[in-house]
């Protein structure tokens, strides 16, 4: 798009144009870290290495948005949580100790999502920023 300024007016032109890509690409970003979180939910809500006997943990996975963060794009953070069954999390994940004092071991389900998400998350950047520059 071809846009033709006066010379008194380019310092203007220029900040009205960089403010629309800046607020275009903004609303691109936080649609598209949505569409992460949720990706991340569902991934979870699938299971993991574990025998789940009751059924109620995987389901429960779900996100929120958590706050805007005052940064240059001001985008929103999410974040998945686990709704009903928050306390096991770190246990299935981490291990523990059980009862009679024996090692209950680990079941690493929410680190490769977390690493999944990262690349997620910064592919969706790249995507934003080549859709708003179109």
């Amino acid at each position: 798009m071809v846009v033709k300024v006066n010379p008194e007016d380019l310092d203007e032109t220029v900040r009205k144009q960089l403010e629309d890509y800046q607020s275009d690409l903004t609303k691109r970003v936080n649609e598209k870290f949505e569409e992460v979180a949720q990706k991340t939910a569902e991934k979870l809500k699938e299971g993991g290495p574990y025998n789940e006997r009751t059924g109620k943990y995987t389901p429960d996975w779900d996100y929120k948005v958590r706050k805007n963060v005052g940064t240059v794009l001001s985008t929103t953070e999410y974040s998945v949580y686990n709704k009903k069954h928050y306390q096991l999390t770190h246990l299935l994940e981490k291990g523990h100790l059980s009862r009679k004092g024996k090692r209950v071991r680990a079941f690493e389900h929410i680190y490769p999502a977390e690493q999944e998400t990262e690349r997620l998350a910064l592919e969706a950047v790249e995507e934003a920023v080549k859709e708003a520059g179109d």
